[in-house]
């Protein structure tokens, strides 16, 4: 099928980008789900500083890429084997696919998962393939999700099944911002009861880093922020 989609050509393009533009809209070839393999309608994404990492060649990746892991969609279309979606559900994406069976994922660290580390640093999904075309051309996955575009192939790995009462703008959160910044609270800090915890910065993590720290029953939280509008 054919898709429009966010694509970076090249990596380290000098700023500002918008005269650089090293992002160009384009439209793309979209190969149906493989086995174990979804088709999914992206209806929410987040832009997310680990995007900008990628673009400004701080964290190298191949390209051209699709860029994007911060999402929500619907199922439209399942491969062969998979037996946790079906059609029509509402799903978030993961950005580290979890094989089920390495060290890590047997000891219950899926996001530490070894095969979707080694996928997501060659830009393919979990199986090792690619779904993405521009002519004969093969197109990168950005960390096996690529969500700047009007639909995504995903590894069923890379998915979470939601509330579809959940609207997309707040579920595509859950995707990145939410667990990256609860998961600081709760998984590296462990904060516990009638704690203090000062959070710095309050982009998307660190809001979400406030709200873990009221989850897991601090006293007190400080917010710290060079920017007036954020502390309010």
């Amino acid at each position: 099928m054919k898709i429009r989609a966010a694509v970076l050509s090249e990596r380290g393009r000098p700023r500002p980008y918008a005269e650089s533009q090293p992002i160009q809209i384009e439209e793309l070839d979209l190969e149906g789900p493989g086995p174990g393999e979804v088709l999914v309608r992206v209806t929410a994404a987040g832009l997310c500083h680990s995007d900008l990492s990628v673009v400004n060649g701080n964290r190298p990746r191949p390209t051209p890429m699709v860029l994007g892991h911060e999402a929500a969609g619907v199922v439209e279309e399942t491969g062969s084997g998979v037996k946790g979606l079906s059609v029509g559900d509402h799903v978030v994406f993961v950005f580290v696919p979890s094989c089920g069976s390495c060290g890590p994922c047997a000891e219950g660290r899926p996001a530490l998962c070894e095969p979707g580390a080694a996928a997501n640093a060659k830009g393919t999904l979990l199986s090792g393939e690619t779904r993405l075309k521009r002519g004969e051309e093969t197109v990168h996955h950005a960390i096996g999700v690529s969500c700047f575009a009007e639909y995504a192939v995903v590894s069923e790995r890379s998915l979470v099944k939601i509330d579809s009462t959940l609207s997309p703008e707040e579920a595509a959160l859950f995707g990145c911002a939410v667990i990256t910044g609860v998961g600081a609270v709760v998984n590296t800090a462990k904060v516990i009861p009638g704690s203090t915890v000062a959070v710095i910065g309050l982009g998307g993590v660190g809001l979400n880093a406030l709200l873990g720290a009221k989850l897991a029953g601090a006293r007190k939280v400080v917010a710290v922020d060079l920017v007036d509008s954020k502390l309010a």
